[in-house]
């Protein structure tokens, strides 16, 4: 395949070699037209630059300098006055129980947010110690295998689930 790229162009060169007539005398014409391309006239009388042209004109920019008067600057001289000084007490942090909820499920608080998803940061993980969970109402796979300390597909295998995880209010799933 190289061979024949190679041997293509070769080929070409020596057919456009062969088949030149031209004889190697040419006339002054012949140069001058290989010299010059077709579009231009050979006939270009030379013409003088007009005088307009000979120098840029120049405008000068009138620049005034407006003085504005200095404002006086009036000198401050502070005053001591007598601060009382005052303790003020820290502001305690309370969770705000309008957009959250707490419930109690085993020895674990878990923390929901308005829409009743649980708040992981929150939730103490692995903090359920018994052997079966009853499903509440807005309880996950997730939500009751974190609370286990488990991973999920632990908890699918003892309980014979399979995805996507379908639990009912009150099913009661082992996790040991």
């Amino acid at each position: 395949m190289k061979k024949s790229f190679l041997l293509l162009p070769v080929i070409a060169l020596g057919l456009s070699a062969c088949s030149n007539t031209s004889s190697e005398q040419g006339t002054a014409a012949d140069v001058t037209s290989v010299a010059m391309p077709d579009w231009q006239s050979t006939s270009v009388q030379p013409v003088e630059m007009p005088s307009t042209m000979n120098q840029p004109t120049y405008q000068p920019q009138v620049q005034t300098q407006i003085q504005l008067p200095v404002p006086i600057q009036p000198q401050y001289q502070p005053q001591a006055v007598p601060v009382n000084v005052q303790p003020v007490a820290q502001p305690t942090y309370q969770p705000n129980t309008m957009s959250a909820s707490t419930e109690a499920i085993g020895n674990c608080q878990v923390v929901r947010d308005s829409n009743n998803t649980p708040v992981y940061a929150q939730i103490q993980k692995g903090c359920y110690t018994d052997s079966s969970y009853t499903v509440g109402k807005y309880d996950t796979v997730f939500l009751i295998a974190y609370l286990a300390g488990k991973n999920v597909s632990e908890i699918a295998a003892l309980n014979n689930l399979t995805q996507p995880y379908q639990l009912r209010m009150g099913q009661i799933l082992r996790l040991k």
